[in-house]
């Protein structure tokens, strides 16, 4: 598999990400999101976007209706949601799904115009280089914020739609990988530990 990456100009773009997607800022709630069981309106705040960048739809808090600051417009399926609070900026891709859907001011929105896979644009704001770049672009003297405007100016490596597709999958493949190898060192770990009682106790009925 050869991928063309960004050193091996001209096969490759980088682009201010304002040039490859809007974006726009969640909504602003008066007061903390307060659940409504079985309320037509899902609401993905920050803590949504999980390690990985997956929203799980079935744990979003849902309301009646949408307070009128902000922009209020419903997600779609294939925008990009980005943590814009705190030390860690995770960006995960809105899944397909049923009723309305509003991100809180928490959360950044990316609509990715042609250019970009929202897969790949996800990949790559989890990735480790750009989380460094985030946090250095946040201000904020108690809890650090990453402005819309600030977003807009990352720079972003555009390779052809391929390239994208398989630099989304290689992705996958790491992640399954280290789930693997993080599990098997657990299990080392346990086993170093059950080894250690167990010698400790043949010393002492010598």
């Amino acid at each position: 598999m050869h991928i063309h990456l960004c050193n091996e100009r001209p096969y490759c773009v980088i682009e201010f990400l304002k040039n490859l997607a809007t974006v726009r800022n969640g909504v602003a709630f008066r007061e903390a999101v307060r659940h409504v069981e079985g309320a037509p309106i899902a609401v993905v705040q920050a803590g949504d976007i999980g390690l990985e960048g997956n929203i799980r739809l079935e744990e979003l808090l849902r309301i009646s209706s949408v307070p009128t600051q902000g922009d209020a417009r419903s997600l779609t399926p294939g925008e990009v949601l980005l943590q814009s609070r705190g030390q860690s900026y995770r960006a995960g891709v809105v899944p397909p799904h049923a009723g309305s859907m509003v991100a809180a001011a928490s959360v950044l929105i990316m609509t990715p115009g042609p250019a970009l896979l929202p897969a790949y644009l996800a990949q790559f704001l989890n990735s480790p280089s750009t989380q460094m770049e985030l946090r250095a672009r946040a201000t904020g003297a108690t809890i650090a914020n990453l402005k819309k405007s600030e977003l807009e100016q990352l720079l972003v490596p555009v390779p052809s739609l391929g390239d994208q597709e398989k630099l989304v999958a290689l992705g996958a493949a790491l992640r399954v990988q280290l789930r693997i190898e993080a599990r098997l060192a657990e299990l080392r770990r346990l086993q170093l530990r059950a080894l250690m009682k167990e010698r400790a106790e043949r010393n002492r009925g010598r």
